[in-house]
């Protein structure tokens, strides 16, 4: 009686574990196009810099579509980041910026008394993304016909950094 226990009990395991690698390997098999289903025309990336202490630091991506259709860019994944796409239609343009959190300057109440910190902000955890990308590599997800894909670009390759400069503030 004992051994129809355990072996009940061991195909019991047996089983969950068969479950468990079905729905971890249909998680992970996410199928990546080689060549984008839209013609892009000239994709890349810029960095940037603000011209303002604190302003901030990053890059945007850009991918010029060369045809009007019914697919959307959501969102690119480039350097670890994830960057969400908009769409400027005067331009047929996909961008997506990426400002570092590191980046930006954070007041910081500092005190003996903890009670005195309580308005400082936690910071931030970026998300981290789905895909192992090379040096260079991007992904970018997309819709079509209500499904969703993605595909990859080998190099996005680098323009000039774009800084931005300091801009007088108005006074209050």
């Amino acid at each position: 009686m004992e051994q129809r226990i355990n072996l009940k009990k061991l195909l019991t395991k047996i089983s969950l574990l068969g479950i468990l690698l079905t729905f971890t390997q249909c998680a992970t098999s996410q199928k990546i196009d080689k060549t984008a289903p839209v013609e892009l025309s000239s994709p890349y990336f810029q960095k940037w810099v603000s011209g303002v202490r604190g302003g901030g630091y990053g890059f945007i991506l850009y991918f010029p579509v060369k045809s009007k259709t019914d697919m959307v860019l959501n969102t690119a994944y480039f350097k670890g980041k994830k960057v969400e796409l908009r769409f400027d239609e005067n331009k047929s343009l996909y961008s997506g910026k990426y400002k570092d959190p590191q980046s930006e300057e954070r007041d910081l109440i500092m005190n003996g008394d903890s009670k005195k910190e309580y308005g400082n902000k936690a910071p931030q955890t970026e998300e981290k993304i789905p895909f192992a990308l090379k040096e260079g590599e991007c992904i970018v997800a997309y819709t079509k016909a209500g499904k969703e894909g993605y595909f990859r670009l080998d190099e996005l390759p680098e323009k000039e950094l774009k800084a931005y400069p300091m801009q007088a503030r108005p006074r209050q």
